[in-house]
């Protein structure tokens, strides 16, 4: 039906005008007309509507009545439809119960909610989103949007591409003109009135992620990036890490039923550790299993244990391809050789060293690969590769890269070594090997050094292990980490790790180099006699033979200065295996020795040693005479150690001669030289000497503070059977 055109028809007629009369007076042309009557042309113009009402003269309701009749019939509203897009969630989701009730109870504190989830690749950062959004989707009733921002793709989409669908979604028209400033607003307006959640999966960085932001209002954002968002201020930050074992073990359940991880459990503890305990990984080989019912999880676990198949076999490689290669070219360079170190974690200082890098650039760099979640930082200045990242980078590194910067990681072992040489002991012999070609600028002081040394023990042994197994690295410079470490092992009491390190430079340079060789036995040698004396080995043979065959190596040689100093270590060690005849003979020929060839800075420990064992004949008067002298040599050449030994000496003697006031006024003396020269083991060995002291004063109080002190150190540096004969008297006290 025409109502419009019968309409028109009817009030030109009543007018008087013909069809060309209306036009011309309408400024219309007479085809426009007629095709308006006839209803070719069924809803004109508003401009046209106005032009033929003034014709005709039309005002008031009539003119009303017009242009209703020109208007387009309107369509039934249609049902309002309720956007919910979040994908489905695992069928499997467990282990998260913190993180997801962190982000559930966010979204109950206050109305706008953005919350950053940030972690590695397979970490399980979009479950934890999809789980907390499918649990939260009955607080947003006008809806759930899902946006993949690919932001580690070669070409992501464009922010404003996203913003027009979004817009769209909610019902709305894109603004014109269009930019990325005004599309955000006009979302956000949108989303004011609305309680709308936002899944935004997969953000690059903060800048590809904030215009897709709601701002006032109620409704919410998840994000997931595998960068940490902080520069998103109004986001909560989330971050994931690797599973526990037992929730490990649970998701593995989940995938391969409860029972098959019951009766194979140390086997699926062993893939639950072959897998770094990542979620995707252990979904993956769970899925596997899962399909092969007839393989034992132990199959599953042998093929894992090759290293060359684990990424395979645990699927995450595509996973780890798309982070790597989302990095710069600086960055992509560098991330293989962070993983050519045998160690779990590495510090600033080898890793600049890995990368052949100023410490400051290497420092930034750790941070930005921290950020994208390629590293974990356990603790400050410190950082961490998943293993299973490492398996990846270490595929990624150049095949001759290895032997280069594992070699300049053991010259830094060996200038930090050979630093705390030179400050503890810079009369030692050892430097004439040394000749100075260890020698770098380090710390100022001897407790520094060590303590840099103590931050890196735990390295040391794999370092020196790794570099010996790499074709390419001198072996001179794997020596020079054991020779110079004699101080330092000896001084901390790290008996274990010293044999470690020796026995491998041994190998290296037994038939090469005779003075480092002669030099090493005399070190594991010691090394052998003082966990033998701790307790902590069968007996002092192998330290016997280890000294006696350093004793020939340097009477071949014809040192007479290394000659005295091994006389003087087969005195020591004798003395320790109770053969007090033959450690005397050996200290007397090392004392008469070291004052022909007049080397009175290391007669120090000669007397002090000979004290001790003139003391064990029950020749009180000797020892003390022996100890004196240590003292006063000791002070004259600055031997800080040899005085703290000499003073111990002459403290135990007035104890047991029943002096105790003297014997707390030396031992308390010695206590304090020993600490400043950073030997732990002989400063709890004394503190025990000295505790004695006071209870012979009766100041048990007194002495059961000094003892705890020790025992103390005992625990991390002494041996077992020290600290049970210290614990004994506690318990007496």
């Amino acid at each position: 039906m025409n109502a419009f055109g019968t309409r028109l028809r009817r009030l030109r007629r009543a007018a008087g005008l013909t069809q060309e009369a209306l036009a011309e007076k309408s400024g219309l042309s007479g085809q426009a007309v007629g095709a308006l009557e006839r209803g070719d042309r069924r809803f004109p113009h508003r401009d046209t509507l106005d032009r033929l009402a003034d014709a005709l003269g039309l005002t008031g309701t009539d003119r009303d009545d017009f242009a209703r009749a020109a208007a387009r019939p309107t369509k039934p509203a249609a049902a309002k439809v309720v956007p919910r897009e979040l994908p489905g969630g695992l069928a499997v989701f467990t282990g998260r119960d913190a993180e997801l009730g962190r982000v559930l109870a966010l979204f109950e504190s206050r109305d706008s909610v953005v919350v950053a989830i940030a972690g590695m690749a397979g970490v399980g950062k979009t479950a934890l989103a999809l789980e907390a959004g499918h649990r939260l989707s009955r607080r947003f009733p006008d809806g759930s949007l899902h946006l993949d921002l690919r932001g580690h793709a070669a070409d992501p989409p464009d922010p404003l591409d996203l913003l027009d669908r979004l817009i769209r979604e909610l019902g709305d028209e894109p603004p014109k003109p269009l930019s990325l400033e005004s599309a955000s607003a006009r979302f956000r307006t949108l989303l004011a009135a609305k309680r709308v959640l936002l899944l935004l999966d997969n953000a690059r960085d903060a800048a590809h992620v904030a215009p897709l932001l709601p701002g006032a209002g109620g409704s919410g954002a998840i994000v997931t990036s595998r960068a940490a968002l902080p520069d998103l201020p109004q986001a909560h930050q989330v971050l994931l890490d690797v599973l526990p074992e037992a929730d490990a073990l649970r998701l593995l359940a989940a995938e391969i039923g409860a029972e098959r991880v019951a009766a194979e459990p140390a086997a699926s503890r062993r893939v639950a550790r072959l897998c770094g305990y990542l979620p995707l990984a252990l979904h993956l080989v769970g899925a596997r299993l899962a399909t092969r019912p007839r393989w034992p999880v132990a199959h599953l676990a042998h093929r894992l244990d090759d290293e060359h198949r684990r990424l395979d076999e645990t699927g995450v490689r595509a996973s780890f391809a798309v982070a790597v290669d989302a990095l710069d070219d600086t960055a992509a360079r560098a991330y293989p050789l962070l993983s050519l170190l045998d160690v779990p974690e590495l510090s600033v200082p080898v890793a600049s060293r890995l990368l052949d890098a100023p410490e400051h650039e290497t420092e930034a760099l750790l941070e930005r690969l921290t950020d994208e979640h390629l590293l974990t930082t356990p603790a400050p200045g410190w950082y961490r590769l998943h293993d299973l990242l490492r398996l990846y980078a270490r595929e990624q590194a150049p095949p001759d890269a290895g032997a280069a910067a594992i070699t300049r990681v053991v010259e830094l072992c060996a200038a930090m070594a050979w630093r705390s040489m030179a400050l503890v002991s810079a009369a030692s012999h050892r430097h004439d090997w040394a000749a100075g070609r260890w020698a770098a600028p380090g710390p100022a002081s001897a407790d520094e050094v060590f303590a840099w040394l103590d931050r890196h023990q735990a390295h040391l042994v794999t370092v020196v292990r790794q570099a010996a197994a790499t074709p390419g690295v001198p072996p001179e410079a794997i020596a020079a980490v054991g020779l110079g470490l004699y101080e330092y092992h000896r001084a901390r009491a790290r008996w274990r790790d010293a044999i470690q390190v020796d026995e491998v430079a041994l190998s290296l340079v037994d038939g090469v180099d005779p003075v480092a060789a002669a030099t090493l036995r005399n070190d594991l040698g010691v090394a052998e006699a003082e966990l033998a004396s701790g307790g902590e080995a069968a007996g002092f043979r192998r330290s016997h033979e280890l000294l006696r065959r350093s004793l020939a190596d340097w009477e071949a040689i014809g040192d007479e200065r290394q000659l005295a100093a091994i006389l003087n270590n087969l005195c020591f060690v004798y003395g320790l295996g109770d053969d007090v005849e033959a450690a005397i003979g050996f200290g007397e020929r090392s004392l008469a020795l070291n004052r022909t060839l007049g080397l009175r800075h290391v007669e120090t420990l000669n007397l002090v040693n000979l004290a001790v064992l003139y003391g064990r004949q029950g020749d009180r008067e000797r020892e003390l005479k022996y100890a004196t002298e240590a003292v006063a040599v000791g002070e004259d050449t600055g031997d800080v150690r040899g005085t703290a030994y000499g003073r111990m000496r002459i403290g135990i003697v007035h104890r047991d001669l029943g002096r105790f006031a003297a014997a707390v006024d030396e031992l308390s003396r010695s206590v304090d030289l020993w600490r400043e020269a950073g030997v732990r083991l002989y400063e709890a060995m004394t503190l025990a000497e000295l505790g004695r002291a006071y209870l012979g004063r009766e100041e048990r109080d007194r002495a059961r503070e000094v003892l705890t002190e020790a025992l103390e150190l005992l625990g991390e540096y002494g041996g077992a059977e020290r600290a049970a004969a210290i614990r004994a008297e506690l318990e007496r006290l």
